[in-house]
């Protein structure tokens, strides 16, 4: 969501080539850092069946267009999509983003509207909550900036869902502001 933010607010560096991978940089510059989005009920849409076709999208050599049905490869495989109208709920750390949207568009706005997920097919209004009370930090995300969630019980981890997904458990909102700010000093929660 970080990144999402960034980009409908035209914080992200534009380029015809992609920089190498380096999550540890875009992270610290990137203007916003966003706790954990959680549902209270979270629901998937089916199974959907997708094709990459790397053959003749992907411009590879015939010898991994050969080996497209093998290991990592394959052309056919499934996601699952989070259903329309569902609502998330977590934390922006740093300047508020409708402050800043509302001053470049000259009027005040309570809704921004961001392209996340797989070729940014994915469309999230993002809208203020003054209900939000505890939030979970991305443990893995500890990891980058040097914190030790295993030397920090607050950011042990609660929930893992892949390497790079690793809830803490729900902290109060100062406190979870007061981790971010031990990673990134210049964000304040917003």
């Amino acid at each position: 969501m970080s990144y999402a933010l960034a980009g409908a607010m035209g914080a992200l560096a534009s380029s015809p080539a992609l920089f190498p991978k380096d999550y540890a940089r875009d992270l610290a510059a990137l203007p916003w850092l966003v706790s954990v989005m959680e549902a209270d009920r979270p629901h998937l849409l089916p199974p959907l069946g997708k094709r990459l076709n790397i053959e003749y999208e992907g411009g590879h050599s015939k010898r991994v267009q050969d080996a497209t049905a093998t290991g990592n490869l394959k052309t056919w495989f499934f996601v699952q999509e989070a259903a329309p109208q569902l609502t998330f709920k977590g934390a922006v750390f740093g300047p508020d983003p409708f402050t800043v949207a509302s001053h470049a568009s000259g009027e005040a706005l309570d809704e921004i509207v961001v392209r996340t997920g797989r070729h940014l097919g994915g469309i999230v209004s993002l809208r203020r909550a003054d209900d939000v009370q505890n939030v979970r930090l991305n443990a893995h995300t500890a990891h980058i900036f040097g914190d030790d969630p295993n030397a920090d019980s607050d950011l042990a981890v609660d929930v893992y869902t892949l390497y790079d997904l690793q809830y803490s458990k729900p902290l109060p909102l100062r406190q979870a502001a007061a981790i971010v700010a031990r990673w990134r000093p210049d964000l304040v929660a917003s």
